[in-house]
This record gives C-alpha cells, structure tokens and sequence, in this order.
C-alpha cells in the first residue's frame, strides 16, 4: 500500500491512495504496515522489497513458469550470497589476525600478541561471517514497517535444526572408519551447548508465557544482553575462569619456527607412542611429527575452501595427487598401531628373547648405555643369542664403538644388559642414531632350537649431543629510526649467548606492521650463520626514503628456523618459538602548523597502493575457472559450468575492497552491504516462490531458506572433522552459531523493534496497526512489538526437543565409545540417521502443527 506524498510533505494526516484493502491512515508507526486485505506477495499490487523486476505484469505470469523461474532465480541467489560471505570471511581473518605490541608487566619487555581472543574471535565475527544471511535476514526484515517478518524468525530456527542434525550427522559419518573425533575444550562446548539450547527455550518463554505473541522493549533488549553474557562466560570457560574448567594447553604445532626443544619432545612421545615394536627412522619421525603436531586451518579457511570448491574458485587450501609428508604419516601411523596391537596378541609356542625397548636415547656425554634384553619366563634350558651394532646416521668409531658378543641365558635368568661405548664428539651435531641387533646362532637354527627371537629384534639408540650451541636474540627489541627524505641503513644486532659451539643458523626475515615491504622499507629475508665461537652478528636493514606525511610506523624482523641446536631467548618478545624486533619509523619534525595537523589526519598510501594492487588480482581471481591460470588450463566441465554460472556474482564481489584497507574494516563493511543486498534477493525471491506453489512463508522458512544458508558450513564442518584432530571446531561451530543467531539474529532486531513501538507509537482505534491486531490492541492500546507465536512456537518447541537428544547422544558417545564423531561404520551411520530422521520429524511437525 502506497502513501500519497503529497500529503506527507504538507504536514496534513497522511492519507493512503483509494484500493482493496486499504484503511484510515493516521500517525505514524501505526499506520506504516500493510492493512488488512493487502493482495499477497505474488498477486498483484503486492510484492517485495526489490522484487517482481517487471511488476504487476510479472504478477500475470503463469503460476507454474514464475515457480520455475523463482526456484532458479533463488538458488542462484543461494549461490551469491555464499560467495560474497567468503569475502566477509576474509575480512575477517584479517580483522581477527591483527598483532599489537604491548608491555609484559612481569618482565617489563615489549611483547607482540594478537588482538583477538580466539573464543571471543570465533563468537563474535566469526559467527557472523558464517551466519550473515540468516542474521540479515531478520535485521533487513524489520524495516521499514519495524514488523516482525515472515521469514526471519523462521530462518533462525530452521538453521539452527539443519546445522545441528544434518550437519551433526555429515561430521559423525565422515570421519574414516575406526577413528574418533573428541571435544578438547569442554568448559567452551558445554558453555556454548546450553546457551544453545536456552537461546530457544528463551524464545518461547517470552513469546508464550511471559507476554503471548508480543516482544516487549525489555523482552528484546534482554535476548540482546543474553549474546554478551554469552561472550564473557565462554572467554572465561577458555580461561579456567568457572568452576569445573581449566585453561587448555596448548600442545607444540610443527611449523617453521618449531625450535630444537619443541622438535626433540615431539620425538620423545613419537618413539614412545609408535616406537613399541620397530625402530623408527629419521624419516619415520619426521613424517608421524608432520601428522601428530601438524597446523591447524582455521574456521574462516574452511569456510572459504568449501564454496570456492563449489563454485571453481580460488582455492585455499593446497591440493594435490601427491602423498604429502602428513599423509604418509598418518598412514605410517595407522600401521604402527596395528602392528603394535597384533604384537601384544600374538602368542609364542616357544620362550622367546628380545630387547625390552625397540627405542633408547642417550646422552653424548653419558659414556655408554645400556640396552635391556630379556627371556621369557618359560626358557627351561640353555639360550644364546649373538648381537651387533649397525651404523645409521650414526657413525662407528666417529659416534660409538662398533662392538658385538654372545648373551647367554640360562633357566630363570629373565634379563641381561648390552654396553656399547658414546663417543663424545666435539661439536655440534645433529641427533644421531645407530641400531643393535639379536642374531640367531646358525647351529640352533639348523637344529631346530628350542626358544625364539621376539618381535623387538633391533633396537634404535638415538645420541642426543649436549654441546652448548647458544641462545639467539636481538641486542634490542625496539629500535627507533627518523624518516627521510632518502634510504638509511639501519643496523640489528642479533647475539649468541649461553654457548658458541659449532656452527649454528637462523633465518632472518621482515614482517609488514604499518610500515609495508617495497614501499618504506626493502624487504630482507636471508639465512644468518654464526661460525664456531662466533657470538655477534649484524644485519643491515634499508628503510626507504619517504615525503608523505604518514605518520609514525613500524614493521618487525623475525628470527626463526634455528638450526645447529640453537634456541630463542624466551624471555624476549617472540617467545621461545621465536625472537622480534619491532622497528618505528618516526616522523621528522616539520615546519608549521598545517603540516602537524596534515600528519593527524593522514592516511598510509602504501596500504591503500597495494590494495590498488590487489584490485587487479582479485579480477584476476574471478575471471579465470579456478582462480588462476593454471588452474584455468586444467579445469573440467563441471569446474566451467559451475563458473560460468556464477560469474556475474564473482566480477560484481571483485569490486569490494581489498582486505589490505583499513586492517580489513572497509572490506568488512561493503562485504556486509553486499550481503543484505543478496539477502533481501533472497527474501523476496523465497516468499515469491511460496506464494505461488502455495507454500507458507514458515515453511519455506524452514526448508529452502535455513537449507539453502546452511550449506556452505555443511561443507567447512565436514572438513573440520576430517582435517582436526578435535571435534571443537566441527560441533563448536554450530552449538557456537545456533545461540549467536538467537542472541544477535533475533535480540537485535527485535530490541530495536521493541524499542521503536515502546516509545515512538501511539496507536489509536481505527489505525491500521489496530485492525491488523485487534487481540493486541485490547492490552496494549498505543502499540506494541507484536511476534506471533503460532507456528514460530511449534517450531521451537521441535527443535528444542530434537536439540537435547541431539547434545545427549553426543555425550553419551563421548562417554561410551571414546568420542563425539567417527567410530565403528555401523554406529556412525546409526547415529546420522537418527538425527536425519530427527530433522525430518521436526519440519513434519513443524509444518503440519504449525500451519
């Protein structure tokens, strides 16, 4: 129904053109609704907020071709809005990336750490990024007419039931057979699990027994508070903060900067996890610490690895054909369990002797070790055994004396000890190994002897060398420079302390802070080697010459890789992982007034010059299948289809800024537009859709919208399951989302809602907010935030329900078979299709009841 203008701008009572269903017009809110009567979505004379395109002759088609058309039109539409909160992720990676330097109030030292909590992270933007459309869709719902919508509320909570079953269920089957997935951190899931259930619950209490199919203000200002009350006791769940939770260590992750003493204790639980049965070469180590301690991807990364999948985008996670080192290391793992267990149940007809450890390690200083070997308590009669050592990295006479001999075991001697001599070497040297063997004597053999060689028949001896190679960290941490006009060099001091024995290394590298590589300073990136007793090193740094007023800036040289057995000071900022030097580039101080005034306001133009650059890139990105050249030579047909389809949304998203802008902010922002510009599309395209084939708008609500919103974290939560170690991500994610959709998707909106009618209405009889709800205009006669309960209560009921035999069964596999996903195939799929049937009973009655 359209407002006549004119009267509008007189400042006389506003009057509503002559149609069906129209009513007196008085004041404003009451009376900026549709009145009863209003023709439907799809007739004529109605429509959404953008859409029929070709209105009311759009509305004369055929029912069945604008169905069609609309069910494109929609899941074409599914497909924009997951490409466009893939750029949302992005900024958001970038926002929730963000380091600052701060001041260690124990130690008193400068201290790079990251901005962002990561429960706080994963709560707040993260949430958002991955439940944008949902939560916009009931943002953008509420205006003009600050009305509930159709569609929003629904939306919510038929998510909430897809992510938590469906979803649920895709993660229990796809971890691979035998496997299980357990939650690390149960202070934040049980946090985040109860909350998620209470969001709902919540719904229902203000909707149907406080105040019946009404939001009053405090109603929706509270739903709103419930968000942050959630924020602060998940960060303390993280923290150890509750009762009942303790702060989770954080195990060693390989990566580049692992140090030597980071290395050498995943070794230890490697040889003491998988070395029970066989000796473990460096190789073998190195691959099972690749699988056991590999880096994690993070949430925004899976995310946006799945619809880029989808939709023959960039990827970014690498893929290949090749066996990576990780691969192989699970494999190799896989192996070593079952060996180990196939060991344990073998059964010997005769005694046996082997080496009680298939693993020793040594000092190189120790002298000697000593290697257990032992005999089965069954041995009756006279054994011998011959031994040797065999070289392996480790080197005879060089690393320990080459020696062999005979044991001999007589009854009831159970154990005997082998002594080979440690050459202590001067020098670092990497950690060495060599092995010793149990031979059989080739006369028992023939003879048929009457005891025989267990399966620990070569024992692996690993050298650990004690020289003091050094501790490595910068003469300062903080180094101020002036800028100028032309280039400066700008010295670090990096010094060996502790031990100057052999040759040791490092590699030294540049990191952007606000000071960017090319642009104010030449980016270094080199291998620095410190001889034998050599303890000093400087490395000279080139900040470029500059005319802009940018105010100050800094960048930061890192030292990581340590190799020759050195370490990090972790007293210096950095940690014992690393060691940083943050370097500002500080202003010179100019003449006048207006050029102190000039710096305040200044903004950095290198930032803004590489997201020039980036524009070009990112065009790049959406033009070519797959993102790039060489994923656009060896694209398929189903990688063109899905690209060509897609296309127009990928050049339209190419326009948003760069992440490189304002930390992140300003991609952020416009990604965030161009998501309620899809969503609206969406809503209107939905309703449209329901309309004509004669669905209920809570219906398609619950069934194509939640689905179709849904997808996209379908996907990230599948890889999370499978790629994780834990189950935190994959169940984190939803139980995390469903109350963030709540709390923020529905307490913001309607507070505002609330609001607006609490104190900017003043409805009277006859209004058209009268007419269109007369039970409430009885109680609350000046207006209110009206929400009916009706079908929007049936569905919250179901899914409450289906919400905590969901969480129980969880617990009860955690409890009964080791953990939350994965396990034997029989159960797994037992237990998906239970919450696959669960889901289906849910739209059933939410559907049948609620309409």
């Amino acid at each position: 129904r359209v407002l006549n203008p004119s009267s509008l701008l007189s400042g006389a009572p506003a009057t509503a053109r002559s149609g069906p269903g129209s009513a007196p017009v008085g004041t404003m809110p009451c009376n900026n609704l549709p009145a009863p009567g209003s023709p439907d979505v799809c007739k004529i004379g109605g429509g959404g907020l953008i859409l029929p395109l070709f209105g009311d002759s759009e509305q004369e088609w055929p029912n069945e071709l604008r169905g069609v058309l609309y069910l494109i039109g929609l899941l074409w539409c599914f497909c924009g809005v997951a490409i466009i909160a893939d750029v949302f992720m992005a900024a958001i990676e970038k926002i929730t990336s963000k380091k600052v330097l701060i001041t260690d109030k124990k130690t008193k030292k400068k201290r790079t750490i990251s901005v962002w909590n990561p429960t706080v992270a994963n709560l707040t933007l993260m949430a958002l990024g991955s439940s944008a459309p949902e939560i916009l869709l009931n943002v953008i719902g509420i205006f003009p007419t600050f009305v509930s919508g159709d569609l929003g509320p629904g939306t919510i909570v038929g998510s909430a039931a897809f992510n938590l079953l469906c979803i649920m269920a895709v993660c229990v089957i796809a971890i691979p057979g035998g496997e299980f997935r357990k939650i690390k951190d149960m202070g934040v899931f049980a946090c985040t699990a109860v909350f998620s259930v209470f969001a709902y619950i919540w719904l229902l209490i203000i909707l149907v027994g406080i105040s019946p199919d009404v939001v009053e203000w405090w109603e929706g200002t509270l739903t709103f508070v419930f968000f942050w009350v959630l924020l602060v006791l998940a960060y303390m769940a993280d923290a150890g903060m509750l009762p009942g939770t303790k702060k989770i260590e954080v195990k060693p992750v390989v990566h580049p900067a692992s140090t030597p003493d980071e290395v050498a204790l995943m070794q230890r639980n490697i040889q003491a996890k998988y070395g029970k049965t066989k000796a473990l070469t460096s190789d073998d180590i190195s691959c099972l610490i690749e699988y056991e301690y590999k880096a994690g991807t993070t949430r925004a990364q899976l995310r946006v690895e799945a619809t880029r999948k989808m939709f023959a985008g960039k990827r970014v996670i690498p893929s290949g054909k090749a066996e990576t080192r990780q691969e192989r290391g699970a494999k190799l793992a896989m192996e070593l369990l079952a060996e180990s267990k196939a060991v344990e149940s073998i059964t010997y007809d005769k005694p046996k002797i082997e080496f009680c450890s298939a693993n020793y390690t040594v000092l190189e200083t120790a002298g000697k070790v000593r290697i257990g070997v032992e005999a089965s308590s069954d041995l009756k009669e006279e054994a011998k055994v011959n031994w040797r050592t065999v070289a392996g990295t480790a080197k005879a006479k060089d690393d320990y004396l080459e020696a062999s001999g005979t044991l001999t075991f007589r009854p009831g001697m159970l154990r005997q000890e082998i002594e080979v001599i440690i050459v202590n070497t001067r020098g670092y040297e990497e950690e060495q190994h060599f092995k010793v063997e149990l031979l059989p004597i080739e006369g028992n053999v023939a003879k048929g002897s009457h005891f025989q060689l267990g399966q620990r028949k070569e024992a692996s001896i690993q050298i650990i060398d004690t020289d003091r190679p050094g501790i490595l960290a910068f003469a300062q941490e903080q180094i101020e420079v002036a800028a100028k006009d032309e280039k400066q060099p700008v010295p670090v001091k990096i010094i060996r302390k502790g031990g100057s024995t052999g040759v040791v290394k490092c590699k030294v590298s540049t990191e952007n802070g606000s000071a960017l590589a090319d642009a104010d300073y030449e980016k270094y990136d080199e291998v620095l080697e410190f001889k034998e007793c050599e303890v000093e090193k400087t490395v000279t740094l080139i900040v470029k010459g500059n005319d802009k007023t940018e105010g100050v800036e800094n960048f930061r040289v890192i030292m990581s890789q340590a190799e020759g057995g050195a370490v990090f000071d972790s007293n210096t900022d950095g940690g014992a992982e690393s060691c940083v030097c943050t370097i500002t580039i500080g202003t010179e101080k100019k003449k006048g007034v207006l050029t102190a005034i000039m710096g305040t306001l200044s903004v950095n133009r290198d930032i803004v010059q590489l997201g020039n650059a980036n524009y070009k890139d990112q065009f790049k990105a959406a033009i070519y299948v797959g993102g790039s050249q060489d994923a656009h030579k060896e694209a398929k047909a189903a990688d063109w289809a899905a690209h060509i389809v897609t296309l127009p949304w990928k050049l339209l998203f190419a326009t948003v800024p760069p992440a490189d802008y304002a930390n992140g902010w300003l991609c952020f922002s416009v990604a965030l537009l161009m998501i309620g510009f899809v969503t609206v599309l969406i809503g209107d395209m939905a309703e449209l859709l329901g309309c004509v084939i004669g669905m209920p708008p809570a219906a398609t609500a619950i069934t194509l919208v939640a689905v179709g919103t849904s997808l996209p974290d379908t996907f990230a939560s599948k890889s999370a399951a499978v790629m994780d170690d834990t189950a935190d991500n994959s169940i984190g994610n939803v139980t995390g989302s469903n109350s963030v959709n709540v709390f923020l998707g529905l307490g913001l909106p309607w507070m505002i809602a609330g609001i607006y009618w609490n104190f900017g209405a003043s409805c009277e009889p006859g209004d058209v907010w009268s007419m269109t709800y007369p039970e409430q205009a009885l109680k609350y006669p000046t207006g209110i935030f009206v929400v009916k309960a009706g079908s929007l209560g049936i569905t919250v009921v179901a899914f409450s329900i289906c919400a905590v035999i969901c969480l129980g069964t969880l617990v009860a596999r955690r409890v009964f078979l080791g953990g939350e996903l994965g396990g034997p195939k029989p159960t797994a799929y037992l237990t998906a299709g239970v919450f696959v049937l669960m889901w289906v009973s849910y739209l059933v009655v939410s559907i049948v009841l609620g309409d």
